[in-house]
């Protein structure tokens, strides 16, 4: 069974962002806010108090914003 999660950028400043996120079809949503300098420590950190959901939006707009200098208005992450 494959995993689709959206996620949506909601707010942002210089030094925070924050996505929306949700699972279609599913029961789960939910938002996550993070310090931008802090998204690599609580990516990687073993104890992450992240969502799995959260983190796998995370993980994609970071990876979007270091290679493009933008944080994406939309993340999909499908498995």
């Amino acid at each position: 069974m494959g995993m689709l999660i959206e996620g949506k950028k909601i707010f942002e400043d210089d030094q925070s962002i924050t996505y929306a996120f949700e699972w279609p079809g599913a029961e789960r949503s939910g938002e996550v806010e993070i310090i931008k300098a802090e998204v690599p420590a609580r990516l990687s950190a073993v104890d992450s108090d992240l969502d799995p959901a959260a983190a796998k939006i995370l993980v994609k707009a970071y990876k979007e914003a270091r290679a493009t200098g933008m944080w994406p208005d939309k993340v999909i992450y499908a498995a």
